[in-house]
């Protein structure tokens, strides 16, 4: 199985949903009930994957490399690391989350929204693992049309312009990148006699000069417009809030990391020395979108829209780890994928289990506590994990990138940490009025016809999430431990290459290898 798991779990959803298409299930319950079995499949050999996955393995794991279009050099190559484990793990485990976010939500049309859905799974996973650039292109933007056909179909009632405007933003920097990764590989052909679009071989052909400008700002362009890193975030509040919340839950919690692994994975080590002169100009982009997005969030009367900016500022944080290319910032920004995903995540899917109830709008809450005392506390839970409270996980991501952000660039870093402050004004303020102060309307218990609380089923989503974030927050280490070593390694190679110090790489870090926390 060790050679084909990662393609199970790129084609298994996928073929599930060809299944689900061909099927002659009509029964909307019986449609769900084949997907949540789907995905709850798929996590089973996610986890295999993780029982058998040596951090400490040179290169990849589960490697697979096997010729796909010969005369082009195009590779079918697949491999994972400490650094893509956590996002895979995550997009396998997050789908059946999302399936059973969507079991009241999705009556009509259900086997279309569902096989799409399973697509959208396996296509993000397939980017993750991608090791040829012409592969992971192709997956790069075949997340496009389930994403597409889920919000332009089954959104809200602005779904139409929120849709175009994702498609056409991301289709954009998308030709950008594949004209780059084309003239790589002409520059390869020129110099090794055969075209290869394989990452280890194009990063065997540094580019030099003006090429390698354009080309290092393509990926820069593609990778940002996925990251929603301002000012290249348009798109993301109208998609975010538009998106039927397990959608949203999808793309905020994982689409949007590949934007910033794709920095990590392709465009930094391909163009260190662009990434290293370019280095102060992408943190300080990042520190003000920081910011900036977090003052948005704090002019927002609808508790999506609010939650939406607070993803782009918490994205920018992501990327300014990204950028800072510290050792302890990377693992933090790795950490910060897994951290953010559940966290903000389940607050995308707590507010859609609230509109479901009475809608998104503040002003249209209040006291809603005293009805729903579990709903309340979950969401509690989750906030303060946003916020970055210690005992949570979110403080572990946001504490080792602040810090390797500020050993990087003392100002910018500084500038970076008040984001702490200003994430615990606009989420404290949505809680508030939101839960607490006076209600909106008479407190009934909900066999009274008032506001009900959670239900089972969603306890069953909300619960494992929080569980998780509270693990994680307590004993990081093991999840560290998996990380560091990838990140090591990616950053020694891309440090050495750009001309910056080395020994900087392992300077935090213990005896055994990983960062002490």
């Amino acid at each position: 199985m060790d050679q084909n798991v990662l393609s199970i779990l790129i084609f298994l959803p996928m073929l599930a949903a060809l299944g689900l298409w061909l099927a002659p299930i009509r029964d909307a319950n019986g449609i769900k009930t084949y997907s949540l079995v789907a995905s709850l499949i798929n996590v089973v050999f996610a986890l295999a994957a993780l029982g058998t996955f040596d951090a400490h393995r040179p290169g990849y794991n589960f490697e697979v490399n096997r010729p796909w279009l010969v005369d082009i050099g195009i590779h079918y190559h697949l491999g994972v690391d400490g650094i893509s484990l956590v996002l895979v793990l995550l997009t396998a485990l997050m789908t059946p989350f999302a399936v059973l976010a969507s079991w009241k939500l999705i009556n009509e049309r259900a086997k279309n929204y569902f096989a799409l859905l399973l697509i959208f799974s396996g296509a993000m996973i397939g980017a993750m693992v991608s090791l040829d650039l012409f592969l992971f292109y192709v997956f790069f933007e075949l997340m496009l049309v389930p994403a597409f056909f889920l919000i332009g179909n089954y959104g809200g009632p602005e779904r139409i312009k929120a849709t175009v405007k994702f498609v056409v933003y991301t289709i954009v920097g998308s030709l950008f990148m594949f004209v780059a990764i084309l003239y790589l590989a002409i520059q390869h052909h020129a110099k090794a006699g055969s075209w290869s679009f394989q990452l280890a071989d194009l990063l065997a052909t540094p580019l030099s000069g003006a090429p390698m400008w354009w080309a290092f700002l393509a990926f820069v362009l593609a990778f940002a417009i996925k990251a929603g890193l301002p000012p290249f975030h348009t798109w993301a509040p109208d998609t975010y809030v538009q998106a039927p919340s397990p959608i949203t839950f999808l793309v905020s919690g994982v689409m949007g990391k590949i934007g910033a692994y794709g920095f990590i994975r392709f465009a930094l080590p391909l163009f260190p020395v662009a990434a290293k002169e370019a280095q102060p100009y992408l943190m300080g982009l990042a520190a003000v979108g920081i910011i900036y997005a977090a003052w948005m969030a704090l002019a927002q009367t609808d508790i999506k829209r609010l939650l939406a900016y607070s993803s782009i500022s918490h994205m920018a944080v992501i990327m300014l780890g990204v950028f800072s290319l510290d050792p302890q910032a990377w693992t933090g920004t790795v950490f910060m994928f897994m951290a953010h995903a559940l966290s903000t995540g389940g607050l995308f899917l707590m507010v859609g289990m609230l509109n479901e109830r009475k809608g998104t709008v503040i002003a249209d809450f209040g006291g809603i506590a005293k009805a729903m005392p579990w709903l309340t506390t979950l969401f509690l839970v989750l906030t303060m994990a946003s916020i970055g409270l210690p005992g949570l996980n979110g403080f572990v991501g946001e504490f080792l990138i602040l810090l390797g952000s500020y050993a990087s660039h003392n100002v910018l870093g500084v500038i970076a940490t008040t984001s702490v402050i200003w994430g615990a004004c606009y989420m404290l303020w949505m809680v508030s009025r939101t839960f607490f102060g006076e209600y909106q309307g008479e407190v009934k218990p909900a066999k009274g016809g008032g506001l009900p609380d959670l239900s089972l089923r969603e306890a069953i989503i909300i619960v494992p999430i929080a569980l998780v974030i509270v693990w994680t927050g307590f004993a990081p280490q093991p999840v560290l431990n998996q990380i560091d070593p990838s990140v090591q390694s990616t950053l020694r190679t891309l440090q050495s290459s750009a001309g910056m110090p080395v020994t900087a790489v392992q300077a935090e870090a213990p005896a055994h290898g990983g960062i002490g926390f």
